[in-house]
């Protein structure tokens, strides 16, 4: 068994709120990494850019909301085509310098 278990779509974390002049959409994964949070008017402007598609039902919940979120994140680049998250880089080596 691994210690670390590869994160599925479906088990990010889609939270949004909603209420007149405010909005807020996150998305995360289920221990709490934030993949990306909008608030206000980049929520907005996602939206009317077509990078986050407003669900087409009455009120809403947050399921509605978490395969639009799951896209912009991929869009974005934050998670990979698979949607997994994607792998640090590994930093590049320098040589190391003999000691005199």
């Amino acid at each position: 068994m691994s210690l670390f278990e590869k994160t599925t779509v479906d088990q990010l974390v889609c939270s949004t709120w909603f209420e007149r002049d405010r909005q807020h959409v996150r998305l995360e994964t289920p221990n709490g990494r934030v993949i990306f949070e909008l608030w206000d008017e980049d929520v907005s402007q996602a939206i009317e850019d077509g990078y986050l598609k407003a669900p087409l039902v009455p009120r809403p919940s947050d399921k509605d909301w978490h395969a639009s979120a799951v896209d912009y994140a991929k869009d974005k680049g934050l998670l990979e085509p698979d949607g997994s998250l994607p792998q640090p880089k590994p930093a590049e080596s320098k040589p190391r310098r003999a000691r005199p």
